[in-house]
């Protein structure tokens, strides 16, 4: 009898492993901002992180796809060890789409060429195609008619639009989100996180740091809460937000709710 025929087998997209890091600064004392983190996401799933300023959440967020490099420890990325010297993490990038608080988008170019430039420069894509896959993705983050739009003529919210059509564009496998809402003002802040709740509920996995209480308890499968580097506490929404267990969490929701 085979006693495995009912176990479901998890995939971990992400798997990180004992992740530390350290910066160091001049005439300054070091900043320890990761303490052998260890955490996995699984495919589709939604794992939101939270916890005071300062406290290793984007950093974390920033070794997923290489921008921040480690001292120790393991990042998988579908199965490749991103923190091999030997890893390509150009390829990587193009599995793992970031968005940032800033927007980041080319001034001089319009929204349209935005999301035209990754897919014929990176993906080789021929400009005709490009350009149709670009004008579906800015139509479906609510940017309709404005393609033609440069960055200085659109507002925050639809920048941010711009921002993350532009990663979605490069058909990522995962979606780093680093408190894209913290420079919008309260009816963008909507918006965008309707937009990422929608991308949620379509199926892609998502790695979100946020201070948007109200979007993690809704969205997000997991919830893990950070402190000093470390994870202090992680379980689902229902658990983490009605009986939060570290004392360190139950302060900080004490605060923000």
């Amino acid at each position: 009898m085979d006693n495995n025929k009912n176990k479901t087998v998890k995939n971990f997209i992400i798997k990180v492993e004992e992740v530390s890091k350290t910066f160091h600064t001049k005439g300054r004392k070091p900043v320890v901002a990761l303490k052998q983190v260890t955490l996995q996401v699984e495919e589709g799933e939604v794992l939101v992180i939270i916890g005071p300023s300062g406290s290793g959440k984007s950093t974390l967020l920033r070794t997923l796809n290489g921008l921040e490099t480690v001292d120790a420890g393991h990042i998988w990325i579908d199965n490749v060890d991103i923190t091999r010297k030997e890893t390509n993490l150009n390829q990587i990038r193009q599995k793992v789409g970031m968005v940032f608080q800033q927007f980041n988008l080319f001034e001089h170019k319009t929204a349209l060429a935005n999301l035209t430039l990754p897919q014929t420069a990176v993906l080789k894509t021929s400009s005709g195609k490009a350009e149709a896959t670009a004008m579906a993705l800015l139509n479906k983050v609510g940017l309709e008619g404005m393609e033609r739009s440069y960055p200085s003529q659109l507002s925050g919210g639809q920048q941010q639009r711009v921002a993350i059509a532009r990663s979605l564009v490069m058909k990522p496998q995962i979606m780093l989100f680093d408190e894209v809402t913290s420079a919008l003002d309260p009816e963008a802040v909507r918006g965008i996180l309707e937009l990422m709740e929608s991308l949620a509920h379509q199926g892609m996995t998502m790695v979100v740091v946020t201070h948007e209480m109200g979007f993690a308890r809704r969205a997000g499968d997991r919830i893990i809460f950070m402190d000093g580097g470390e994870i202090l506490e992680e379980g689902t929404p229902q658990i983490f937000f009605d009986n939060p267990q570290h004392p360190r969490a139950q302060f900080f929701l004490s605060q923000v709710l």
